[in-house]
């Protein structure tokens, strides 16, 4: 796989400091990355990175979700577009990416691993053919999860009506508008059992669950565990920790 990356889409990614690329083989293993991406790993060079996967990079709930993804590119050939997703910085502090996945394939077509690029979720921009009026719904949704949200409010905001702004969010970001609410909110709670010590009940409520009990059901079905027993089982990874300097 490395001859296919020595030609391709590395050498461009190199001088576009806002937008990280990464390249993995069949393995899960890194093969490549630019500095945009080596940063978001908290590391200093690509060489850090080499030979290492997302369970040595990532917190495990994280490296979960990518390493999901990655089996869909690899053993479907289907690419991941525009899929928003945490990153855990090296201060523990959380930020939304949007990530895009492709397979890479050898002379013979043989799908060999899978390069992708990720980029701030406030400097994406849409996608040239895509509704132009949906990246500021997602900004909102993003800044406002933890409300009450309701789609019809969304839609008059995309000046779509309720059907047409369903359909082309579906379209454009993978699943239905309410689910991918849902699911950020999921995610984001995921991240706060991790890096903080807060009750589920607050969780619950900085995640926009108002009752505790519909959270613990709608989580236990999003991970496969409780809370408590997501919390107890996802050790963080030294890199992100704290420096102690």
């Amino acid at each position: 796989m490395a001859n296919t990356l020595s030609g391709g889409g590395l050498a461009l990614f190199r001088y576009i400091p806002d937008t990280g690329y990464f390249a993995k083989d069949r393995e899960g293993r890194f093969v490549a990355a630019n500095a945009a991406f080596v940063r978001m790993a908290g590391l200093k060079q690509e060489s850090e990175l080499l030979d290492r996967t997302d369970y040595d990079i990532w917190p495990r709930f994280l490296a979960e979700h990518y390493i999901k993804d990655d089996s869909r590119v690899l053993d479907m050939a289907e690419p991941v577009v525009n899929r928003v997703e945490l990153v855990l910085g090296r201060d523990r502090s959380a930020d939304w990416f949007t990530t895009t996945k492709v397979p890479l394939r050898d002379g013979d077509g043989t799908v060999s691993g899978l390069e992708g690029v990720c980029r701030h979720l406030k400097k994406a921009n849409a996608p040239p053919d895509s509704e132009q009026r949906l990246p500021p719904v997602v900004d909102y949704i993003m800044e406002n999860y933890s409300e009450k949200i309701e789609i019809p409010a969304l839609a008059r905001m995309a000046m779509l009506s309720v059907k047409q702004f369903e359909r082309n969010f579906k379209k454009e970001y993978g699943e239905p508008p309410l689910r991918y609410i849902q699911r950020i909110r999921l995610e984001a709670a995921q991240q706060l059992l991790v890096v903080t010590r807060h009750p589920i009940g607050r969780i619950a409520r900085e995640t926009g669950f108002y009752d505790t009990s519909h959270f613990s059901r709608q989580f236990q079905k999003h991970s496969g565990y409780s809370p408590r027993a997501f919390r107890a089982r996802q050790p963080v990874p030294p890199r992100s920790l704290p420096s102690e300097s």
